[in-house]
């Protein structure tokens, strides 16, 4: 399957810790496409970047406070969403944001194509 590149490009600057870049790079595919699901997975990985600028920063509230955001929104899409296993995207972010971050590492993205396993999807 396609992606566009703003998606693709959002994620290889998630996965390099770039979280507010990719935050922008998403949110240039979100303007961009019309379809209410995809908009809502676009509105949910926003703001699970936009809670990991806030760990980035050392502010657990806002942490906190954008993946209940981020969270409600992807967890009415399907388990899987443009490639990305969201189950497993929650159940990561659920478990880091309840660490506060301290000892692990924030989840890495990796699309995959219908009927695939990811390869290295979270962590």
């Amino acid at each position: 399957m396609e992606y566009p590149e703003a998606y693709l490009a959002g994620i290889a600057l998630f996965n390099d810790g770039k979280f507010w870049h990719a935050h922008e790079e998403w949110e240039e595919a979100w303007r961009a496409t019309a379809d209410p699901e995809t908009r809502l997975f676009y509105k949910g990985i926003i703001q699970t970047a936009a809670a990991l600028v806030h760990w980035q920063r050392g502010n657990p509230r806002g942490l906190r406070l954008n993946w209940a955001k981020a969270r409600s929104k992807l967890t009415q899409l399907p388990a899987s969403c443009m490639g990305l296993p969201l189950n497993a995207l929650i159940e990561h972010m659920d478990r880091f944001v309840e660490a506060e971050g301290r000892d692990r590492d924030p989840p890495r993205l990796a699309p995959v194509s219908r009927g695939e396993s990811p390869t290295r999807p979270y962590g």
